[in-house]
């Protein structure tokens, strides 16, 4: 193994783990997110209503807001990167029969 494939293959896992991470959290961020209305719910259960509860969830949703657009933006830039990096199969595609011959098991295909 050559270390040019070495080296792809550990950004390619470090680009799938990038992957993982910013999905994982858009997904929760997302989900932690105030919605548009709140609705008759948060009278009832007592929302944030006084001066200071407001403010700070004003402000953690702008955070959640600004983050997950940053984590969206990683996770498209890394899907691209992953893609551009990924090995050109189209060269080495084997027929039926030379694969039967490549194989471990090609003692099956006798």
């Amino acid at each position: 193994m050559s270390i040019l494939a070495l080296t792809l293959t550990i950004v390619e896992y470090l680009l799938l783990v990038v992957l993982l991470i910013a999905a994982v959290f858009i997904i929760v961020a997302v989900v932690f997110q105030k919605t548009g209305e709140d609705g008759l719910s948060s009278t009832i259960a007592g929302g944030q209503e006084t001066y200071y509860g407001r403010d700070k969830s004003a402000h953690t949703d702008h955070l959640l807001f600004k983050l997950t657009k940053i984590a969206a933006i990683v996770f498209v830039v890394a899907t691209v990167l992953a893609y551009v990096i990924q090995p050109d199969y189209s060269s080495s595609v084997v027929g039926i029969d030379g694969w039967k011959e490549l194989t471990e098991f090609s003692g099956i295909f006798q």
